[in-house]
């Protein structure tokens, strides 16, 4: 069956198939076995059908039908299954009445697996079989059947078979219609968990992801009995930006500040927006001294004029609050200490950073 969970289904399908046909050879056997139908037309019939369906069961099973833009052969098996079903009716006449039912269950099928489009055609398809067995028959044994009834038979299969496909369509639409719905739902799920968790002008995490990282690292960090820091940051003087160079401009500073620390970060920091212009700095397995060493120098990078020359006007500071988690403590308390840093920090005269 294979380990791939679509190779799988698809080698599924075709065991299926494979076991409707067989259960068919099962009836034909039997009929041999009364004397009803000729043992030579059985085997000839019996090697048309396994021949196939080993060849479609390697095709898929090994791989070799991923390179085709269906690897589940789903239209090739079809037509040479509705060709054997024609094939039986050739040289198996007893079981003539059959093959009209056994294209009508293909046709079922491909209301699950192909397009609409796929369904009616196939169904054209089923009475140009139907047209090309019975003149087959009219020819290798004119007297197996009365021509009256051939016209009949023709007519209804003319009728029933592309009805079938028609209706088999509508169910391919309908299921058509319900994987672009549900497509559509999963995407709006996700921007919709998204916006609960990831600040919609920056990209960074919002507020409520990062008191949830925060509870996270906590219990890691108390785990490993490894320190754990965190740091608020405020954008100096923000309100200027607004004031002068209008809303715009204040939007694309948070989104140029919030990139520039973003790429100057470790992969274990997690940076993210607490509001407004401040942020919040995470600092996992980071003693204090340590912490704030990489604040500053974020600090000093961002404060390079170098780095806000195609925006100079967009140019800012920031300054930062630091706190080491306390084992005892609770996770406010830790963000209120840091938050009294910055505001010493801020006090002090800006662009420096404090720890507490």
């Amino acid at each position: 069956m294979g380990v791939d969970s679509r190779q799988r289904l698809r080698v599924m399908r075709t065991l299926w198939a494979s076991g409707v046909n067989l259960l068919c050879l099962m009836i034909y056997l039997a009929a041999v076995y009364i004397g009803l139908i000729d043992r030579f037309d059985v085997f000839l019939t019996t090697a048309f059908m396994l021949g196939g369906a080993l060849f479609f069961y390697i095709a898929i099973r090994s791989g070799w039908s991923l390179r085709l833009s269906d690897p589940a052969l789903t239209m090739p098996q079809m037509i040479y299954f509705m060709s054997v079903a024609a094939f039986a009716y050739v040289v198996v006449p007893p079981f003539r009445g059959v093959m009209t039912v056994t294209m009508a269950l293909i046709l079922v099928f491909g209301a699950f697996i192909l397009s609409p489009l796929r369904c009616r055609q196939l169904g054209w398809l089923a009475v140009a079989l139907v047209g090309i067995a019975l003149g087959i028959t009219a020819i290798r044994t004119p007297n197996s059947i009365d021509a009256h009834v051939g016209v009949v038979h023709f007519l209804v299969s003319a009728i029933v078979l592309p009805v079938i496909a028609l209706l088999a369509g509508q169910l391919s639409a309908i299921r058509f219609v319900q994987k672009a719905q549900k497509r559509a739902l999963t995407e709006a799920l996700e921007k919709v968990r998204r916006l609960a968790t990831q600040d919609e002008l920056t990209g960074l995490p919002n507020r409520r992801k990062i008191l949830e990282l925060l509870s996270l690292e906590e219990r890691k960090a108390r785990r490993q009995l490894l320190p754990l820091t965190c740091a608020m940051i405020d954008i100096d003087h923000f309100k200027r930006i607004n004031d002068s160079h209008g809303h715009q401009a204040g939007d694309d500073t948070l989104v140029l500040f919030s990139s520039l620390l973003s790429s100057e970060l470790r992969a274990s920091d997690v940076l993210g927006r607490w509001g407004g212009e401040e942020f919040i700095l995470l600092l996992p397995a980071t003693p204090l001294v340590e912490a704030t060493a990489v604040v500053e120098r974020l600090r000093v990078r961002c404060d390079k004029a170098g780095l806000w020359a195609q925006r100079p006007e967009l140019k800012v500071t920031f300054s930062a609050g630091l706190a080491t988690h306390r084992p005892d403590d609770a996770l406010q308390v830790t963000i209120a200490r840091a938050d009294g840093a910055l505001y010493k920090a801020k006090a002090e005269g800006r662009n420096r950073v404090v720890s507490n």
